[in-house]
């Protein structure tokens, strides 16, 4: 009896390990996988619904995370008020928790320490120069029935497609509209409309000799000697030509989804990326590259995302009036510059008109007027020369070889872009900008020739 109850002990130790082991596969395979992905953007996406923009845990769980994909349906969300915390879960496979913190809004956590507190800018009520009086005149039919037209579209599931539209010409507010439950109060997350304020931000410091374009860009992981990575330059990071391998397509297991959703710093991942093309010979657009931007920034004003949030504000957002702005950090404390801002509709119209004032608002000079020629100039290596410096242009013929992505309107036109369709256009032929916000998900488009050029056809002459 005594052997054979050894031996039942062992048999069953070794069961034990092996079911361990195989749990612990699986659980790097899921976390690795479409479970990981979907749980880490419901909980980053769920905790800035519920902390920052004030909407319940519902809303943010239907609205938001279920309308991302069919996938994201089987995801809850789980709010701790008292740690400030939102938790998304696959029930008995996987969860993952993203931390508020107050004045820089949400960081996804990846099993570390949790983030550090920080001291937020003081709030401001500043306006700034853009104080969006309002037209006295009524918005023409015309105007109003193309507004309609964007608000009468749904996606997946009935839900609202588009969430805010602001239109201001001449530097008057002729059409501002919310869907319900969303106001001139809610931030909204710009995604990569982000890498637009990242490039603002740098366009400040190159103004002040703090930074300089040409110059190889100071990146801590490529100073051994020898590293082809230390020629490239700011310039190349802006315009996605710095030849370094990256992948954007946010499936699993892919540099943007690696990046985003289970690195403590992304600037650093994105650094470690070996060079697949010569510096500046190949156009390839990369959320990886933004990141060491917003590093770049981050480590020239200070040490910390403090020092960049008050940089931030002091620079720019401040100037403009943007107070609801901020770019939610990482781990390791540096903004997310390439995904996670966050302001509202009017905010988001305010940076879009100090691009279409030549980087000038209210008589002072927040970015030279060398830096919006910068900014809409055609990188030399994008094939469709569609690209800036993080913002995306209109030029080309309306048709055949080449052709510009939305035919139907002016081809100075250009864009701060994100994903679920951000739009901040900015058309200086028309001296307007347009804010579009919404919440398009996955395998729908919104249709930006149909809607944003049909309401620039409203405006007339």
């Amino acid at each position: 009896m005594g052997r054979m109850r050894i031996a039942l002990i062992v048999a069953a130790g070794l069961i034990s390990i092996t079911l361990l082991a195989g749990y612990l596969v699986l659980a790097a395979a899921l976390r690795g996988g479409v479970a990981g992905v979907g749980t880490a953007v419901g909980a980053q996406i769920g905790c800035a619904d519920v902390f920052l923009m004030h909407r319940t845990v519902g809303e943010a769980e239907r609205d938001d995370v279920h309308a991302l994909a069919p996938a994201a349906q089987i995801i809850h969300l789980r709010v701790d008020q008292a740690r400030r915390t939102v938790t998304a879960t696959i029930p008995a496979i996987l969860s993952r928790t993203s931390v508020f913190r107050p004045g820089v809004g949400c960081t996804l956590s990846n099993a570390g320490p949790p983030p550090a507190p920080v001291t937020p800018p003081a709030p401001s009520s500043n306006t700034g120069p853009f104080s969006f009086v309002e037209d006295p005149s009524k918005p023409s039919s015309a105007l109003s029935t193309a507004v309609d037209r964007v608000f009468q579209e749904t996606n997946i599931g009935g839900r609202i497609d588009t969430r805010a539209i602001l239109v201001v010409r001449h530097g008057a507010l002729l059409s501002e509209r919310y869907a319900p439950g969303f106001s001139v109060s809610t931030p909204f997350l710009g995604w990569s409309a982000t890498k637009s304020l990242t490039s603002a931000l740098v366009g400040v410091l190159v103004r002040d000799g703090r930074l300089t374009l040409d110059a190889p860009a100071p990146v801590r992981e490529w100073r051994a000697p020898g590293d082809p990575r230390a020629a490239i330059t700011l310039r190349q990071l802006l315009t996605m030509s710095s030849g370094l391998k990256f992948i954007e397509d946010y499936v699993p297991g892919s540099d943007s989804s690696q990046m985003l959703f289970h690195e403590r710093d992304m600037a650093a991942y994105a650094a470690r990326q070996p060079l697949k093309h010569p510096p500046g010979a190949y156009w390839s657009y990369s959320s990886g590259t933004a990141n060491i931007v917003s590093r770049i920034v981050q480590q020239t004003v200070g040490a910390s995302a403090a020092d960049y949030d008050r940089f931030a504000h002091d620079a720019l957002f401040g100037p403009l009036g943007m107070n609801s702005a901020l770019i939610e950090p990482d781990e390791a404390g540096v903004p997310v510059g390439s995904s996670y801002g966050y302001a509202t509709a009017r905010d988001w119209a305010r940076f879009g008109l100090l691009y279409l004032n030549r980087g000038q608002a209210g008589g002072r000079r927040i970015l030279p007027e060398s830096w919006i020629d910068f900014t809409r100039s055609p990188t030399p290596s994008a094939p469709r020369r569609n690209y800036g410096a993080m913002f995306w242009l209109n030029q080309g013929p309306a048709s055949g070889p080449g052709a510009r992505d939305y035919p139907h309107c002016p081809t100075d036109m250009y864009l701060a872009d994100g994903h679920n369709g951000q739009f901040v256009a900015i058309i200086p032929s028309k001296d307007t900008v347009i804010v579009r916000l919404g919440w398009t998900p996955e395998g729908q488009e919104f249709n930006v020739d149909r809607h944003l050029c049909g309401i620039l056809a409203a405006l007339g002459p």
